[in-house]
């Protein structure tokens, strides 16, 4: 098949698609002898970038040269850029590069790659959407959507031993990420009275900055500073190629202590062999406070759900193979905890929610044989999710209430509600022949009715709650016809999927229609703007 799901993580990336008789399967990174792709680019030249572990060898060594957890900067507001040989990159466009590594490893196997379905973690908000739904294009990739990583975890867990009304908690630590999540497991009907399995995400939370690298970075520091020790030097006189040497021996060290008490590393520090040991306890206790940490996000997110009782904990994530991390979830969850294809899960459920959509429009499967597609669509048609919206959202608007007149944000679409989410409400011109209308949308982590805004109506910055996190996404400009008197009612409608966020104002006593989709805020032009807003009420 031509359709696949991508789970393009902080450290590792991966791909699959469904097999002939409907089965997730990953595409093998030959080259690597890997199920997975490093994502670290190296640009070593100006004709020669490399994508994958050979990059990654070069961290310590060529550092500057090296881009790597790139998907803790993509989508957020005044990220680095990356230059190179007189080039500048942003992080979609290095997401892109990773994205093209995944594709040609399809292309050199004799595959063709078309539609796709890449995974990001739940709570990422729109413009992390969007830059990973643009890196998808870059790499000449038709992006079908975006599905969060916890789901695709749990359609992949669902479709090799679904049990009937069944509450999971989806455990997922990457690379450089971290979500938890809690679903649904339940039978219902389709459209068409068959039966499905239905899965609904009841509560999520997370972290995009906490991840196993964090464990790395740990571990590494103790290495490094237990070879300063031992040879009666200063972390200042560790030469680059010795860090590089650490660095690319810690991943193995972690792999290890994970299935012995205790590991060996040697490293030659300035000419003179050193060996470090490390126990599994002391790695623990170095990393307790992290450990900890993924813990109150458990508790936090259940806390979202009060009522649910998790009968199963689905652990994903190539990080949750450490004892420590089984066993802190263990001891919350005793006998409930589970671990499937932890680094290939969220990949297999993409490829699976992949399918799901091509079958929906009925695209044809690139399959030789009508019996192929049959085995290929049985297991897309047994499912439906349901989702929740990843932050809150609504218009900036003009409080008329009380002797001081306001400009707001009002949260039409609050955090976690099903998607997608539409709301509608009438709001009306500031003033007589206003010639027209700069309705802004926001995003916003809130489950509050209203907020103040990041911006005033006439677009200067405004001092916001920072726990909030309230982002101006776009404007939607409404033209009004000629003597358009206060009283005319605007109906403004929102809209909320997986893609983005649709916006649309409506006149109607013209019964003319203004739209757009938002993804970014590069497009808005509030500089010296004139006061040209909607206000909440028609007195």
């Amino acid at each position: 098949m031509s359709t696949y799901g991508i789970d393009l993580g902080t450290t590792y990336s991966c791909i699959a698609r469904l097999d002939s008789n409907g089965n997730p399967e990953v595409i093998r990174n030959n080259e690597d002898d890997s199920n997975t792709v490093a994502s670290v680019v190296f640009f070593e030249n100006e004709s020669n970038v490399i994508v994958g572990q050979a990059a990654k060898e070069n961290v310590e060594t060529d550092g500057e040269r090296v881009v790597q957890f790139v998907k803790r900067e993509i989508g957020k507001r005044d990220t680095r850029t990356y230059e190179f040989d007189g080039k500048t990159y942003t992080p979609v466009e290095i997401s892109a590069l990773i994205l093209t590594r995944l594709k040609n490893l399809v292309e050199a196997q004799g595959g063709t790659i078309e539609d796709v379905v890449i995974t990001v973690p739940a709570y990422f908000g729109l413009e992390e959407r969007s830059a990973t739904r643009q890196a998808g294009e870059l790499a000449g990739l038709h992006v079908l959507s975006l599905i969060n990583e916890p789901t695709a975890a749990a359609l992949s867990y669902c479709a090799r031993q679904f049990q009937e009304d069944r509450t999971i908690l989806v455990y997922d630590l990457g690379g450089g990420t971290f979500d938890v999540t809690v679903v649904k497991m339940s039978m219902t009907q389709n459209s068409a009275g068959r039966d499905v399995q239905k899965i609904t995400v009841l509560a999520t939370g997370g972290d995009d900055r906490l991840g196993g690298k964090d464990w790395d970075d740990r571990l590494y520091s103790h290495i490094l500073h237990a070879c300063c020790d031992e040879n009666g030097i200063t972390p200042d006189e560790v030469e680059p190629e010795t860090r590089q040497d650490i660095r690319s021996k810690v991943e193995e060290a972690k792999r290890k202590l994970s299935k012995k008490q205790v590991a060996k590393v040697r490293i030659d520090v300035n000419g003179s062999r050193t060996e470090v040991t490390i126990k599994r306890e002391d790695f623990e206790q170095m990393t307790s406070d992290i450990v900890a940490k993924t813990m109150n996000f458990v508790d936090a997110t259940l806390e979202k759900v009060p009522d649910a009782a998790i009968d199963t904990v689905l652990l994903v994530g190539g990080s949750t193979y450490m004892p420590m991390i089984i066993d802190a979830v263990e001891a919350k969850f005793p006998g409930k905890v589970q671990q499937h294809d932890p680094d290939q899960a969220v990949a297999k459920g993409a490829a699976i929610y992949a399918g799901m959509l091509v079958e929906e429009v009925g695209t044809p499967s690139d399959n030789e044989t009508g019996d192929e597609v049959h085995h290929a669509e049985q297991i897309t048609s047994k499912f439906t999710v349901e989702d929740q919206t990843p932050r809150s959202f609504g218009p900036g608007v003009v409080d008329m209430n009380g002797a001081k007149h306001k400009y707001v944000l009002e949260n039409f679409i609050k955090i976690g509600e099903k998607m997608p989410a539409v709301f509608t409400k009438t709001y009306y011109p500031l003033e007589d022949n206003q010639e027209l209308v700069r309705l802004r949308a926001f995003e916003n982590m809130s489950a509050d009715d209203t907020l103040i805004p990041c911006v005033d109506e006439d677009g200067n910055p405004q001092a916001t709650d920072p726990a909030h996190n309230v982002k101006l996404l776009g404007e939607l400009i409404v033209n009004l016809p000629p003597n358009t008197t206060r009283d005319t009612p605007i109906k403004v409608t929102f809209k909320v999927d997986a893609s983005g966020v649709h916006v649309e104002a409506v006149n109607t006593k013209t019964g003319e229609t203004f739209e757009t989709f938002l993804r970014t805020e590069s497009d808005i032009d509030v500089e010296g703007s004139a006061v040209h807003q909607l206000r909440i009420s028609s007195d």
